[in-house]
């Protein structure tokens, strides 16, 4: 079957992220964190587990690391959905970097969310966040170790369970560290440009979340202990071995019965699939509608090749001009590296090493951050730059590249100009052996035309994604085998005769015709090497029900052209001197994103798949060009 050939791609790419990240307590899927207490560090620190009792009377099991003396403490908080990595020998707390800030004189504080693992209650992804996180603020805050003032911090969903709770302004929150955490939680955590994120919410919710429902929905049954842990075991790895090859691919999607164990064990999964439009339900989520109800100021952090690395951008933007407080607008600053979702805590970015520049002690840059809003130390913060970005030069063979920070006052930095490359071809720019090209001239040439079949799909390599990188990995990868396919169009620039340093929003403005009345096109900017190596560098898709609205549906007139925004989010990288910029176009990004059976039905109820044929223009009248925001102020050292 045509559909298996994306286990080769899965297992060509995941060699290089073999290891999950940790948060500060907890597994996968959260922060990644610089390092943990080291010996002898977290002499004197004890911990408890205390039960924090919510407003309707749920109570959340609370690991509390407290330093040596008598106190009281300022507080750091971390709400997760994540289990506890390692319980330290005959106690049920963390043995690692919980202690790192309690030895820094903090009361730190590991929370289970609602419904997980040791705490009460029923688990419903993201919408139970902002109450108990207020809640558990103030709890914090009243206990007799706490002296009132308290910090969040953690990324991932421990970024939303922080960016929930300021919204509902706790009075003794002071300061938030959320890491490549999103904004919206609709566009740019569960669907973008209208194509949901099937990888990230089928993964995340079979490997990560369901494991524990499925669980406590057993014990509640009264299945003895040992049966339970292995149901829940057989579970996890059936999900590992029918994720790729299976489940992705079985349609119609909301169909898919993989979380109907013992009842439903994701009923968030399906509440997701039913609402592909923004609609109430994810206003009421929605932090870039609330930026003026926060009130602390939040130290940003995130990744390039993040799967939230728009939101997270858009997060530092909304929060400089819309917080509700001159501290919050004034004090909040960003943090971006060469950094995707879950990989290990080192220099890399999927197959890339982008150099000893790139190290960040993430652990290091949160206490600094809470040593100056929650113990008032003078040590710098309010002077540091509000952005901090790494720069990416990828290296070529025999050059030491890496990348290079820079510091500005505004994202983009100032000086960044929008710059235009057109697509250009003589009508046959499909593959690598086609005749596409990108120039600054304009556009020219013929029409390129392709057929998109969802049952043959273009495979996922690298990108921006989430979050099981030990089985599809994100990141930095050469995509030329994608491109030898004659379904993607290639359009490539003449080597460039300088360094071109790009910083900021990418997008692409694409005029097209379809035959479908409901197709996508996708977009991927790349890097292409002296040595012919293609680095993907940010990558878009846009749904064309969705081309006018996030919540309304347009549909196609098959045949007709219309003009499409293709937003590719953000990065920061130099074109080096000889490399090609070059921007694949296509319909697909598989299993990144859901494939689109190019019909005119209800989302998620299609069961035909059908091909259609795509019709890509650049002349005169539908001018389809790469918008890049040029920083010409910024070069490589």
């Amino acid at each position: 079957m045509p559909q298996r050939t994306l286990t080769d791609c899965r297992t060509a790419a995941v060699g290089v992220a073999a290891g999950l990240i940790v948060s500060l307590a907890g597994t996968a899927g959260a922060a990644p964190v610089g390092r943990g207490a080291q010996s002898g560090e977290s002499a004197g620190v004890t911990c408890s587990i205390e039960q924090a009792t919510m407003r309707d009377g749920v109570r959340l099991a609370t690991e509390v690391y407290l330093p040596p003396g008598e106190g009281p403490f300022p507080v750091i908080l971390q709400r997760t959905p994540y289990n506890r990595r390692s319980p330290a020998p005959g106690t049920d707390c963390d043995a690692g970097v919980g202690r790192y800030f309690a030895a820094r004189g903090y009361a730190t504080l590991n929370q289970d969310t609602r419904g997980r693992y040791r705490s009460e209650g029923e688990f419903d992804a993201m919408r139970q966040e902002a109450r108990d996180g207020y809640d558990a603020v103030e709890w914090a805050a009243a206990r007799p170790w706490s002296n009132g003032k308290v910090g969040m911090v953690g990324g991932s969903y421990v970024g939303l369970t922080q960016w929930q709770a300021a919204v509902e302004q706790p009075p003794h929150l002071v300061a938030i560290a959320p890491h490549y955490s999103s904004s919206d939680y609709h566009k740019g955590w569960t669907y973008q440009g209208g194509a949901f994120d099937l990888w990230f919410a089928q993964s995340w919710t079979a490997q990560t979340l369901a494991p524990d429902t499925l669980e406590r929905r057993l014990e509640a049954a009264g299945m003895p202990r040992e049966q339970v842990l292995q149901e829940v075991e057989a579970f996890v790895a059936e999900g590992r071995a029918k994720l790729l090859d299976d489940w992705l691919w079985q349609v119609p999607l909301k169909d898919f019965a993989g979380f109907r164990r013992n009842g439903n064990i994701a009923a968030y999964y399906d509440e997701w699939l039913a609402r592909p439009a923004y609609d109430d339900y994810w206003g009421a989520l929605d932090v870039e509608m609330k930026y003026a109800r926060i009130q602390v100021p939040a130290l940003i952090t995130g990744g390039w090749y993040d799967v939230f690395q728009e939101g997270t951008v858009r997060n530092f933007l909304g929060m400089r001009e819309e917080a509700g407080s001159e501290a919050a607008r004034n004090g909040t600053q960003l943090v971006m590296r060469a950094l995707c979702h879950a990989c290990p805590a080192d220099t890399t970015a999927g197959e890339i090493d982008f150099g000893p520049d790139n190290a960040f002690d993430l652990n290091a840059a949160w206490a600094r951050w809470f040593d100056y809003w929650l113990k008032g130390i003078d040590n710098g913060v309010a002077d540091d730059p509000p952005v901090r970005l790494f720069v990416m030069t990828p290296p070529d063979a025999g050059t030491a590249g890496g990348g290079f920070w820079v510091t500005a006052d505004e994202f983009p930095p100032p000086g960044s100009v929008d710059t235009r490359f057109y697509l250009r071809s003589g009508g046959h720019a499909n593959s690598l052996a086609g005749d596409g090209a990108l120039a600054a001239e304009g556009p020219a040439g013929s029409a390129d035309v392709y057929v998109y079949d969802p049952r043959e799909p273009v495979p996922t390599v690298g990108g921006n994604m989430c979050c099981r990188n030990d089985m599809l990995a994100s990141g930095a990868f050469d995509q030329r085998g994608v491109e030898r396919r004659g379904d993607v169009l290639v359009y490539t620039s003449e080597p460039l005769g300088d360094d071109l340093t790009v910083i900021g929003p990418v997008r692409v403005e694409l005029w097209a015709a379809s035959s479908a009345p409901d197709t996508d096109f996708t977009a991927k900017l790349v890097d292409v090497h002296l040595d012919g190596y293609a680095q993907n560098v940010s990558e878009g898709i846009i749904r064309a029900r969705y081309r006018n609205s996030d919540y309304l549906e347009s549909w196609l007139t098959p045949g007709a052209v219309h003009d499409y925004t293709i937003d590719l989010g953000y990065t920061a990288t130099v074109f080096r001197r000889g490399h090609r910029i070059r921007l694949e176009i296509s319909s697909s990004n598989f299993p990144h994103f859901d494939r689109n059976p190019n019909t005119a039905t209800v989302f998620g109820e299609a069961a035909e798949l059908k091909a259609a044929t795509q019709r890509v223009l650049h002349d005169d009248l539908h001018p389809s060009h790469l918008v890049l925001p040029v920083a010409r102020g910024v070069r490589a050292p």
